[in-house]
């Protein structure tokens, strides 16, 4: 029986008290409900925000300081007391806690990412719970995640994870800004992702990188990878066990069919994309619903520099991302074939390249 993993991710607003300190009692209810999960049979990873905000709390401090050096030193400061915290929540339910600080490399490197993987399993084999964040304190622009909505994505990926948990400040996706518009409604299940979707949600959070956005986006990389994605208010009853059983708690984004290999997920998932490539519609319908190669035909426009081999994302008509992989094709020669059938794209560089500019087998579908 495969294992059944599920990746619950905590943002830095969800995780404070009203005086902005870290709420002990709280992370005791969820490390509670986690704990019952495990017992239950699955092996549940924690990503937590709040170093930052248990930094800026520890210091007294009023507001978050704009420069990044004194960011990262917050989050140096704040992350002893958040693992200490986690610890003592879990310890009180009998539960042994591992800390993992991670960059981007753990994931784009694949030594580094199949080892972090390994890790992981040998914690669950010693009945421990792996206790994720972005290793601020060191990341770079080039390191970084980016957020930890797109880190739950990443690390939910990486392990072939049933469901990923988003725990946030508000109850769920809404149709239209629950803020300023009172007729606002929840919306219960997201089939799939679509540019409506993304164009509907918010901005980041008073304490927090993330926001609505961050979290369908993240959630769209995870139904990508087979995954479904649940996101929900951290302070509703039970919210944890409820999202494990099914119940209507949040909103739930749907998988994409079935899970893909873990190669193809690290290539779309994992790397970082140095560039992207508009497509026409006939392009989308032949990606997306006959699984076809991408041709330089279907090319409207590059965007970047990226070299073959790098990990270029493709852009749809309506801006969303329908897919993301490896490029057969480097963005200099691209740029001087879009649109064109392969004859014609011979006779334009001089000489023959490869038939597609993204082959199927190195593609990963985001979008239907």
């Amino acid at each position: 029986m495969p294992e059944r993993i599920f990746v619950a991710k905590i943002g830095s607003n969800s995780l404070v008290d009203k005086d902005g300190k870290l709420d002990a009692p709280f992370l005791k209810d969820l490390a509670g409900q986690i704990a019952r999960a495990a017992a239950d049979g699955w092996r549940p990873v924690i990503v937590t925000s709040g170093a930052v905000a248990g930094g800026v709390a520890r210091l007294g401090l009023t507001d978050r300081p704009p420069g990044l050096p004194e960011r990262q030193a917050l989050a140096a400061i704040g992350q002893i007391g958040l693992i200490h915290r986690w610890e003592a929540a879990f310890a009180a339910h009998g539960v042994t806690t591992a800390q993992l600080l991670l960059t981007h490399g753990d994931f784009s490197d694949r030594e580094r990412n199949q080892n972090l993987t390994a890790t992981v399993r040998a914690l669950f084999a010693f009945g421990a719970v792996p206790v994720i964040n972005e290793n601020d304190p060191i990341a770079t622009q080039e390191l970084t995640v980016g957020d930890n909505d797109h880190l739950a994505a990443l690390v939910a990926s990486q392990l072939g994870a049933e469901l990923v948990v988003l725990l946030t400040d508000i109850d769920g996706v809404y149709d239209a800004d629950p803020r300023t518009s009172p007729a606002a409604k929840r919306v219960r299940e997201i089939p799939a992702v679509t540019a409506a979707v993304l164009a509907a949600a918010g901005g980041a959070g008073a304490r927090g990188r993330g926001g609505m956005r961050s979290k369908i986006e993240g959630a769209r990389l995870a139904a990508a990878s087979g995954v479904a994605t649940v996101i929900a208010a951290a302070r509703e009853r039970q919210v944890i066990t409820r999202a494990l059983a099914g119940d209507d708690v949040g909103t739930r984004v749907l998988a994409r069919g079935d899970r893909v290999d873990a190669r193809r997920r690290w290539l779309a998932v994992a790397r970082r994309v140095k560039g992207r490539v508009h497509v026409d519609a006939g392009a989308v319908a032949a990606l997306t619903q006959r699984g076809t190669s991408l041709l330089p035909a279907g090319i409207v426009r590059v965007e970047g520099d990226f070299a073959v081999g790098d990990t270029v994302g493709v852009i749809g008509p309506d801006g969303l991302e329908v897919a993301r992989g490896l490029a057969s094709i480097a963005s200099g020669e691209l740029e001087r074939v879009a649109g064109k059938k392969t004859a014609a794209a011979a006779a334009a560089l001089g000489h023959a390249l490869p038939k597609a500019a993204l082959h199927r087998d190195d593609l990963l579908i985001l979008a239907r």
